[in-house]
């Protein structure tokens, strides 16, 4: 009897601390809270700095991973980082990464609040001659993005949502790039003159390479990693990114395809021809 209730009493251990264990890894549990608002917090006064230093045409770059069931949403932000970087060497750079399990947490939690803060810290920041990209990506449905960390749903980040959290920003210079299936229904609702958007998938349709070890995703992976990326503009990446993805569903045998979709604003017209490299010429 006795051995039995030792088994007992160890089961229930084990338990509350795989509990425990679930609980600590949640972005709003205290001690991770700090850490993640103490990144936050970071990387805001790195980007204050890094914009008080001069008058030069800037790039201000935000990732988003929003879902922690792949490493292919981390993988992506890091991807477009490494682009935003060699556009320009000093670009602002917020990255808000909702981590694997039992990845190490570098960056701060990609929750509703700190989206929407970053993209005020943009728009505080972005002066007329400067340019903003912006990356998310996750999984999503239409018109919807999921929010997910520590294993817990944290809501969905919706097209109304995008909509308030971006019109503080005015009419500057925007690349929005959208990884998420269904990702082509955020375009009608958030098109506005100053804005480039490109999504990796029609509104009805589902995008690929999300798999919990993907490296990236198909769209992310195709438009970002081109060879000659800095000498294509935005209109020629998206091209070649929609024949490579098509490739690769084609290879995989992967119905209906994905579609993706793009939207050139009137305002940005001329920036959306200009080649990467030149990015910080454009008008």
């Amino acid at each position: 009897m006795n051995r039995l209730n030792q088994l007992r009493r160890l089961c229930l251990t084990l338990c509350a601390a795989i509990l425990l264990a679930a609980c600590a890894t949640s972005p709003y549990s205290k001690d991770i809270k700090a850490r993640s608002d103490a990144l936050l917090a970071q990387q805001i006064e790195a980007a204050r700095a890094g914009m008080a230093q001069d008058t030069a045409p800037r790039l201000l770059f935000a990732g988003v991973a929003m879902n922690d069931q792949t490493t292919a949403f981390h993988n992506d932000v890091l991807l477009a980082e490494s682009v935003a970087r060699k556009v320009d060497p000093k670009a602002i750079v917020f990255k808000l990464v909702n981590p694997v399990p039992r990845q190490d947490a570098d960056s701060p939690y990609a929750t509703r609040e700190n989206i929407a803060n970053v993209l005020q810290q943009l728009s505080e920041l972005a002066r007329p001659q400067d340019k903003v990209m912006l990356l998310l990506s996750s999984h999503g449905a239409e018109g919807f993005l999921s929010v997910q960390a520590g294993k817990e749903p944290l809501g969905v980040a919706s097209v109304a949502d995008l909509r308030r959290w971006l019109e503080p920003l005015g009419d500057r210079p925007t690349l929005l790039i959208i990884s998420a299936c269904h990702s082509g229904s955020f375009i009608d609702p958030l098109r506005k003159p100053n804005r480039i958007i490109l999504a990796a998938a029609a509104k009805d349709r589902s995008s690929f390479g999300c798999q919990p070890k993907s490296d990236n995703t198909f769209f992310i992976k195709e438009l970002l990693r081109q060879p000659t990326l800095l000498a294509l503009s935005t209109r020629e990446m998206m091209r070649q990114a929609t024949l490579g993805v098509t490739e690769l569903e084609v290879k995989m045998k992967l119905s209906p395809p994905s579609a993706p979709q793009y939207f050139y604003g009137v305002g940005v017209e001329d920036w959306s021809h200009q080649a990467l490299g030149r990015w910080l010429e454009a008008k």
